[in-house]
């Protein structure tokens, strides 16, 4: 009995010893919370520090990081706030009962509050310092901050380390990164740059071995349709007979396998027999749409030309006959078997046969290419192959193939496709010219730069960006002034100048306060900017890309690329660049130009005589001569002449607008009388419809 009174007593005193503690941690608390509320930062933070010492405390680590975010005090440091907060968050989490201690209430909102007012005010200091290893340490010591802050924390220290990993450029790496950041903001480029880099990789050699392996191996790659392309391009140019029958077998999905299908027929058929047909058709059972492919192949054998009769257009064929009814409102040349045609707004294509094959109309579309067509249907731009089937996600616009890429827009953010609708660029462009020579100029809050198609992109950093050229040249303008930058952005003439313009052959005419002078892609100017400048004049009355034209107080000269003057300043008053063999000069007699040639030795080879004259094409040329109009040859022999006007239709051909209206050839020949109007049709064929109706076709 004297056993269990003694540890009843023992029991007694442990309940009075636990809640005299209790009371003196709550009378310390109390202490500390009314030395805060003082701003007696000394007192209360010796108070709570003494309080951790002896028990993890949510409320006490809640009263120190008030103390070290406070900026009235000796104590601030935002790195102890952090802590601090973090560790009273915990704890309450553990056993949450809120209080309110010297007016201040503590509980999960206010402890909350606390920690993403601490996290703000951390966030200007993380910026400037601007390194990842700046951002993670925000993210360690601010878990409980502001949800938005730490959004934008995190996508600042993904876009340093996708930063790193572009200038690494390995796919190693950038797997990398895509593991460790599967939520980034940066996650659908770097998976679309690691599926760039391991094709690059894997293909490195460009053979025909590679691009299987690889298309067999990495199924799901964004590059597949890239590595179908390179595939088809080796068979198709080395037309590879074994190549493409096992292209069509081993890749029947591939956007290619139609046109492989079509060629691997073309190689193999030549005479259109029935045994050779029915031998390929034993050949390669699985040979699809063969019907629709003859028929198509036949049909190709018919050479067809765009007509246009008043407002409306149709088709010719090579004799002149009209095959197709002009009854539409626009028409395109027919590409693999198809032409796009408007009528009444929509868009629908045809045959040669003037079938729609698909049976479906559209509000726009475009020509077919590798297989596939733009096409906009319910206010929305997607893909079609040749049988008519949807093929790509949908786009808000989809822009005419141009430079072997389609500009795309998407929730008003512009990005390029390939040539098969493959990506280049994601939708993430203000706007995106479209891809010449390689680049395409694009902008960005009001200003400009440019891209590859190789993925590669400037920054915008000028006003405007003009297209590359052959050279890999491009005017930029920046301040109102112009200049030159190459394909790797390296200024190639600083922007100084008041113009600068595009001539041929890699020459560009530099403007500067009124005078010109004459600047080589090579990066050098070949002559001094000490010319008057018309500004009504294009670049190609300035240079032929050989010589270059000088004017200095209303007198012309020639000059070459070695800065000596072929054509000296005052002989003659006009003066014009050679075209076969003869130069165009005119002097000024009796308040009249006389015009005549000269060669490049400046012998005088045709007098000048002429009241207007133009230059050679093809042996001859146009002159005037009192009332006649004349065509001579380069000796300056009359071929034809006429009291009426005679206008050249091509190089072989003239127009003489009498009243017969009769083409004639270079030698004078009649070739057509009767003539009510011409249309060129082919850059070397001209169609010619008669008084009678007749249309005859002229082929230059």
């Amino acid at each position: 009995m004297k056993i269990k009174s003694h540890i009843s007593r023992l029991i007694i005193l442990l309940f009075l010893f636990f809640f005299l503690l209790q009371g003196a941690a709550a009378s310390k608390l109390n202490q500390g919370f009314e030395a805060l509320k003082m701003r007696d930062y000394f007192r209360s933070k010796k108070t709570f520090e003494f309080i951790l010492k002896k028990k993890a405390d949510p409320y006490a680590s809640y009263g120190l990081a008030v103390i070290f975010f406070r900026n009235d005090n000796p104590y601030t440091n935002l790195d102890s706030a952090a802590k601090y907060v973090n560790l009273s968050y915990n704890l309450y989490r553990s056993t949450p009962k809120a209080k309110t201690i010297a007016e201040f209430s503590i509980d999960s909102l206010s402890i909350l509050n606390l920690a993403d007012s601490i996290s703000m005010k951390m966030m200007p200091v993380v910026k400037r310092v601007n390194t990842i290893s700046a951002y993670n340490t925000f993210l360690l010591t601010n878990p409980g901050g502001n949800k938005k802050l730490r959004e934008a924390v995190v996508n600042l220290r993904d876009e340093l380390e996708f930063n790193r990993v572009l200038e690494v450029n390995k796919s190693d790496s950038t797997e990398y990164f895509l593991i460790t950041h599967p939520q980034s903001d940066f996650f659908m480029e770097a998976s679309l740059l690691k599926d760039r880099q391991i094709f690059d990789e894997y293909t490195m050699g460009m053979r025909a071995e590679t691009y299987r392996s690889f298309i067999k191996k990495y199924t799901k790659n964004a590059m597949v349709n890239t590595a179908y392309e390179k595939l088809f391009a080796i068979y198709k140019q080395n037309s590879d007979v074994k190549g493409l029958a096992e292209f069509v077998k081993d890749f029947p999905k591939a956007l290619q396998a139609m046109e492989a299908w079509k060629l691997l027929f073309s190689l193999s058929v030549k005479s259109f027999s029935n045994d050779e047909l029915t031998r390929f058709l034993e050949m390669y059972p699985d040979f699809p749409f063969r019907e629709s492919i003859l028929k198509e192949l036949e049909l190709n054998k018919l050479v067809l030309f765009p007509f246009q009769k008043e407002d409306l257009f149709g088709f010719i064929n090579n004799q002149g006959k009209i095959i197709i009814s002009p009854v539409y409102d626009e028409v395109t040349e027919f590409y693999e078997g198809l032409s796009v045609v408007n009528k009444n707004d929509t868009f629908f294509f045809i045959n040669k046969q003037n079938e729609n094959p698909f049976n479906v109309t559209y509000s726009g579309a475009y020509r077919f290419q590798n297989g596939m067509a733009p096409v906009k249907k319910n206010n929305r731009w997607h893909f079609i192959n040749r049988q008519g089937q949807t093929i790509s996600r949908t786009y808000d616009e989809i822009a005419e193939l141009s430079g072997s890429a389609y500009i795309v827009r998407l929730n008003d953010k512009y990005g390029a496709l390939d040539n098969f609708g493959q990506p280049i660029f994601e939708p993430k462009f203000e706007r995106l010219g479209d891809f010449i020579n390689g680049c395409a100029y694009y902008t960005e809050n009001g200003k400009s730069g440019f891209v590859t198609k190789t993925g590669n992109v400037h920054k915008a950093e000028f006003d405007w960006v003009s297209d590359f050229d052959t050279k890999g040249m491009a005017i930029v303008k920046t301040n109102q002034k112009y200049g030159l930058i190459n394909a790797t952005g390296r200024r190639m003439l600083p922007a100084q100048y008041d113009k600068v313009l595009r001539g041929p052959a890699g020459i560009y005419l530099v403007v500067l306060a009124n005078n010109y002078g004459f600047f080589s892609s090579d990066s050098c100017f070949l002559t001094p900017i000490s010319y008057e400048y018309s500004f009504e004049k294009q670049p190609d009355y300035y240079t032929d890309g050989v010589l270059f034209k000088a004017q200095r107080k209303g007198e012309k000269a020639l000059i070459n690329a070695n800065g000596t003057y072929l054509v000296p300043f005052g002989q003659y008053s006009d003066v014009n660049f050679a075209s076969c063999g003869l130069m165009r000069v005119g002097v000024e007699a009796k308040r009249e130009l006389k015009y005549g040639y000269i060669n490049t030795k400046l012998n005088t080879v045709i007098p000048l005589k002429y009241a207007q004259a133009l230059d050679f094409v093809d042996s001859t040329a146009l002159v005037k001569y009192k009332d006649k109009t004349i065509v001579i040859n380069t000796s300056g022999m009359e071929l034809f002449s006429s009291d009426f006007s005679i206008d050249r239709l091509s190089a072989r051909y003239f127009m003489v607008n009498d009243d017969t209206r009769r083409i004639i050839d270079k030698q004078g020949k009649l070739i057509f009388s009767d003539v009510v109007s011409t249309q060129r049709i082919k850059a070397d064929l001209l169609a010619v419809i008669l008084y009678n109706g007749e249309i005859k076709l002229l082929y230059d």
